[in-house]
């Protein structure tokens, strides 16, 4: 068992993306920094040997179960590159009085750009045609123009106000549904708040970005699918727990929805899924922070909120 001291071990192999300022923060802050050299995530034996005498970690996606918790007998803290915390204990976190950090804020830019990149991508049928013709077939979809187009947001939130932003810069129409509605962000805007129905009922694109609460479980029903406006194109960013897949795939092979794209599907990856058989549908592979820029601020807040902390400075961004 290593003696405990200074240590702070970094999980996450897309961590080395970033530059080393932030392994340098921890350095200068004192720290002793092991890392991830394996470069893909650890299973649950590897992390409880790589956290021999830890007080810190900076964990991504990997398993933070409660057999690891318990045997990381030092362990002050631990930081989430990331925003959610499904895959950390904090049950057995909270018991053991250990702080957790998240970095909130750092992903919402690149989140919203790739939602307007799929809204384009549906609109004029983008990686259809690129399929076409790399399968030596000549096929000119005649698309549409978003200019002038109602987007309707569900969850205006972080995320949701940069798509609104975009949206309004290229000319659309932005409805969006809130259960805390920010009057002041929509009258800066220019956006209106309206209930769900209605906005299903109007909107010629839907982009969800809610957070995940069982209020929120199951939010776009069957019965919700079809008060969509006829035509209409689906984009959700968020979790698949969102949506009814069935009744969306139903309303998509029988043309109701003209098309629609999701950034998270399960499982990962979804081979076999439903939507892998309609051309009407763009899947990607849960890209919406991974771009260079939102690795670097994960890295950058993930460190900060380590040493703050460990000093007991107060952190913003403690998950409770």
């Amino acid at each position: 068992m290593t003696t405990p001291a200074n240590k702070i071990v970094i999980m996450p192999a897309i961590f080395s993306e970033a530059d080393d300022e932030p392994v340098k923060a921890l350095q200068k802050a004192g720290y002793e920094v092991v890392q991830n050299s394996l470069r893909r995530d650890l299973s649950e034996d590897e992390i409880i040997t790589l956290l021999d005498g830890a007080i810190a970690m900076i964990v991504g996606e990997e398993t933070i179960s409660r057999r690891v918790i318990e045997h990381a007998r030092h362990l002050k803290m631990i930081s989430k590159f990331g925003v959610s915390v499904e895959n950390i204990d904090m049950d057995m976190a909270r018991e053991r009085g250990i702080v957790v950090t998240s970095t909130p804020g750092a992903h919402q830019v690149s989140v919203a750009e790739l939602a307007i990149a799929l809204m384009l991508g549906l609109a004029r049928s983008v990686p259809r045609m690129d399929l076409d013709i790399r399968r030596q077939k000549w096929v000119r979809p005649t698309g549409i123009e978003v200019m002038g187009k109602t987007l309707g947001i569900i969850g205006v939130g972080q995320v949701g106000k940069e798509v609104a932003k975009r949206a309004i810069a290229i000319g659309m129409n932005v409805l969006g549904f809130d259960r805390a509605p920010d009057q002041k962000f929509a009258d800066l805007h220019g956006i209106e708040y309206v209930l769900a129905d209605q906005l299903l009922k109007e909107s010629d694109f839907v982009t969800i970005h809610l957070s995940l609460t069982p209020d929120t479980v199951g939010f776009l029903t069957r019965d919700r699918v079809r008060r969509m406006k006829a035509g209409a194109f689906l984009i959700n960013m968020a979790r698949p727990e969102f949506i009814d897949e069935d009744a969306v795939y139903e309303a998509l092979k029988g043309k109701r929805l003209r098309g629609a794209a999701f950034d998270i599907l399960t499982p990962e990856p979804p081979l076999g899924h439903l939507f892998l058989e309609l051309d009407n549908v763009i899947m990607t592979a849960r890209a919406g922070s991974r771009t260079e820029e939102t690795v670097q601020r994960q890295a950058e807040m993930a460190a900060e909120n380590a040493v703050a902390a460990l000093n007991g400075t107060a952190v913003s961004s403690v998950v409770p």
